[in-house]
């Protein structure tokens, strides 16, 4: 009989890809990198509850493309839109859509950070977007942003969203499905891991501390 990983246990993959006004990359670097140190906790008061578990994030990767480049690899990969730049998102996170995101909407300064990257965003000019829809960037920032208007905020992320949330980290492949995501420990939560791992608050301590990396080596290619 198979082992059965319940919908809070898995673990899932965000990936995204948002049109960003092109006369804001400057300002679309400085946003998410205060975005990054919000949900790190770095600037965190002591106060502050450790929200590592709640929301669940393995592994993030925040990446800019601008307009008319492209990631410099031999074949094409990433594009960006004609005129706007292109924030790339990706996560590997625990539990279902809506819970993974709510976690972060009802931090007062997470959510203010979202709403920042909101206001960068371009949807103009894109087929098959209407930039003032319900669920567009412009309409929930003009109702008061993320924190007011959840649902809209998940489905614009769905919108740009290459990953299926329905699609679990697991052993085995899923038929029908558009990728295949791996998972080396499916059902290993990050509130698992705080939990049970013997030297958790040494290892990653709440708030975190800054790290120091040793160099990694660059395969010399001719």
């Amino acid at each position: 009989m198979a082992n059965f990983v319940k919908a809070t246990d898995q673990q899932h993959m965000l990936f995204l890809f948002f049109p960003i006004k092109k006369a804001h990359q400057a300002e679309a670097v400085e946003k998410v990198g205060e975005l990054y140190h919000n949900i790190m906790a770095h600037a965190a008061a002591p106060s502050d509850p450790d929200l590592r578990a709640s929301t669940g994030v393995h592994f993030f990767l925040f990446y800019i493309l601008p307009d008319g480049q492209n990631p410099g690899l031999p074949v094409p990969s990433f594009q960006t839109f004609p005129g706007k730049h292109l924030l790339v998102v990706q996560s590997i996170y625990d539990a279902d859509f809506a819970p993974y995101i709510s976690s972060f909407v009802n931090v007062p300064k997470i959510a203010q950070g979202l709403d920042s990257i909101l206001g960068l965003m371009d949807e103009t000019g894109i087929p098959g977007v209407d930039p003032d829809g319900p669920n567009s960037a412009n309409t929930i920032l003009a109702k008061d942003g993320v924190a007011k208007n959840a649902a809209a905020f998940y489905c614009l992320l769905m919108r740009y969203n290459f990953a299926d949330p329905t699609i679990p980290a697991s052993t085995q492949a899923l038929p029908g499905k558009k990728y295949f995501l791996g998972g080396t420990f499916p059902g290993l939560t990050v509130g698992k891991i705080l939990q049970n791992y013997p030297d958790a608050d040494t290892l990653w301590p709440f708030p975190p501390v800054d790290l120091k990396f040793g160099e990694s080596l660059k395969p010399n290619c001719p």
